[in-house]
């Protein structure tokens, strides 16, 4: 007898479908294509004709109102940010100055970058030459630093927003480098571009390896509460490096940072990566500092845990799909990926944060002391997708397995 659908699985099973179709039609059917000669019109008013001089990075020519024997080069390049791509439009003189640095589009979380728009970042770049290359200044151990290099042409990053800096400035330099070298023949290499490997990425290949390990030496378990603590300070309080639902919807959609971002990697490759041999979440059980630290106030607060209802249960077992579907039809209809930032994970290891994000904060925490890991199980949309990951996964291993033993 065939077996009857549930509720649930209509309603999971609705949710998958018309996010698939909706999803697909917007990748290949509602993209217009961009006029690029009128954003910079729009811009910069005082330019009154463009010409296209190259296609990648798109690059312009274009003339002023103010002298006509003065034209400025205009590029447009992009960079992956924190969670997003951002695309930087770079006016570059005549003479090879940096005139202006505009972002024109971005969907980074809005918390993060008003602090970029606040601190006028962009303004930071105006004057500097493009025959060497542009710095991030104090942002130890990312690729592009100004660490032991004796410049001035470099701009500090902006705390707090180190990564969306280091991504607009990293966009800045594919501008100008081109620029450099095409039309004033002066090669000029973009230093973000070189391998970083600093203390965040070694702290966190170690509880990877840790994480990787436990599958197999069990005893590793009897430490758990202590890697869990280090992974919630370390990780998390000191190094800020955490999965996002902004990451894996860049990682999907194929918007991945430069090679030399390991930790970036390391998060989305190497998460998947475990699942993918194990057959299991290692990264919700040993790695997300959001996760360790609910798990931790939980053992240390020595509170008695608190059984939810198993009917009540179920009702909140669907908050997370119904959360991430809504956020994704937003993100496919406006193409405004901020509405992916709803995670907690800003605020309590950034302070950076939405207003919703700061009110429920302190409810996230107070109830970490006696149910556990109550955001992660009905809430965070990362845990979802990757529990999804693995169950198709360990589908695939059973099915494989028993057509190799019925062949």
């Amino acid at each position: 007898m065939r077996k009857r659908w549930t509720i649930r699985e209509l309603y999971l099973g609705f949710l998958a479908i018309s996010l698939f179709i909706f999803g697909g039609y917007t990748l290949f059917f509602s993209h217009e294509a961009e006029d690029y000669s009128s954003k910079i019109y729009k811009i910069n008013p005082n330019i009154i004709k463009t010409e296209q001089i190259n296609q990648s990075p798109l690059t312009f020519k274009t003339y002023t109102k103010d002298d006509p024997n003065q034209f400025y080069f205009i590029t447009f390049t992009e960079s992956v940010g924190y969670q997003s791509t951002i695309e930087v439009m770079s006016i570059i003189s005549k003479e090879g100055n940096i005139k202006q640095v505009e972002v024109t589009k971005e969907g980074e979380t809005p918390a993060f970058f008003d602090k970029i728009e606040s601190s006028k970042f962009n303004e930071k770049f105006v004057g500097l030459s493009i025959f060497e290359p542009i710095y991030i200044d104090n942002a130890t151990g990312y690729a592009g630093s100004s660490d032991g290099i004796d410049t001035n042409n470099k701009v500090d990053a902006v705390s707090g927003s180190t990564i969306s800096s280091a991504a607009i400035a990293k966009a800045v330099n594919d501008g100008t480098t081109i620029v450099a070298s095409k039309y004033f023949d002066e090669n000029v290499v973009n230093p973000f571009y070189k391998m970083a490997f600093g203390l965040n990425e070694l702290a966190l290949l170690l509880v990877y390896i840790i994480a990787a390990l436990s599958v197999y030496i069990k005893s590793i378990n009897r430490y758990r509460k202590w890697i869990l603590l280090y992974t919630a300070i370390v990780i998390g309080f000191k190094f800020n490096k955490f999965v996002t639902f902004g990451m894996l919807h860049s990682f999907l959609n194929g918007n991945c940072p430069a090679i030399n971002n390991v930790s970036w990697y390391l998060l989305i490759i190497g998460t998947t990566g475990l699942i993918l041999v194990t057959g299991k979440n290692l990264y919700c059980l040993w790695i997300c500092p959001f996760g360790a630290t609910q798990e931790v106030i939980l053992k240390f607060g020595g509170l008695k845990q608190i059984k939810l209802n198993p009917k009540l249960v179920k009702l909140f077992r669907l908050i997370p799909p119904t959360l991430a579907y809504l956020a994704l039809m937003i993100v496919f209809y406006t193409n405004e990926t901020q509405t992916l930032a709803y995670d907690p994970f800003g605020a309590i290891f950034n302070l950076t944060a939405l207003p919703i994000m700061w009110m429920s904060l302190p409810i996230l925490i107070f109830i970490s002391l006696f149910q556990y890991r109550f955001y992660c199980t009905y809430f965070c949309p990362v845990g979802l997708i990757l529990n999804l990951i693995a169950k198709l996964r360990n589908k695939g291993v059973k099915l494989w397995k028993k057509e190799k033993v019925e062949a």
